[in-house]
């Protein structure tokens, strides 16, 4: 039977970004996944339900999703995971500069632990399996932990991530969609990035049902 995940969350200005807490029941290792900003806030939490964070986990390069990432690495000594796509592309210094004008935030130093699609991470008794979702980012991705998925910005409750910034394209985000999400089992939970529709979260089968991008775009004959 599959161990699931405790799942805390909090939404961090300025771009209210949802930074989630996973922790293992068993052994109270926890991941962070994209530290939006307020160390202290998450290390708050961390402290307040028992848990020891030993991983960072970023869906992604924006910096509105990392801001916190130097810190924690510092204070819990846990590695920075993103995406090889993602810490190449944000790492390179033209990029980087007009992602900084495009989003009013300093970027993020680089990863220590670039992640690949289909790796397993093990936290504690949990298995964290990365989906790379590319189309918000080059290397977006989705953390896939037991019944629950944690898309950042590649998903939304109804809607998708924005592609008009700098790295990005809706065909290939929609391809993600297409060959990662869709099929997924349906009562699969989606924790987004963001906090933008009518729910904090979703299912993979109500997206199915009333989320245009997948109705028109992906299953409309």
């Amino acid at each position: 039977m599959t161990t699931e995940p405790v799942i805390h969350s909090l939404s961090i200005p300025p771009f209210d970004v949802n930074t989630y807490l996973v922790v293992c029941p068993e052994t109270k290792e926890a991941a962070v996944i994209d530290p939006a900003g307020q160390p202290e806030r998450i290390l708050a939490l961390a402290e307040e339900v028992g848990a020891r964070v030993v991983m960072i986990l970023d869906t992604h390069g924006h910096a509105d999703h990392v801001q916190a990432n130097a810190a924690l690495r510092q204070i819990c000594g846990a590695p920075v995971y993103m995406h090889a796509d993602d810490d190449r592309f944000f790492s390179d210094p033209q990029t980087r500069a007009i992602v900084e004008r495009e989003l009013g935030l300093p970027g993020a130093p680089p990863a220590d632990r670039l992640l690949a699609d289909g790796d397993i991470l093990k936290l504690g008794s949990l298995a964290i399996e990365v989906l790379h979702t590319p189309g918000h980012t080059p290397g977006s991705v989705c953390f896939r932990v037991g019944g629950n998925l944690f898309t950042g910005d590649t998903l939304f409750v109804g809607d998708v991530g924005r592609c008009d910034l700098t790295g990005g394209s809706l065909d290939r985000l929609l391809e993600s969609l297409a060959a990662k999400i869709i099929d997924l089992p349906p009562e699969t939970v989606v924790w987004p990035g963001h906090d933008y529709g009518e729910t904090p979260t979703s299912t993979i089968g109500r997206e199915r049902v009333e989320n245009p991008y997948i109705t028109d775009f992906l299953l409309d004959p």
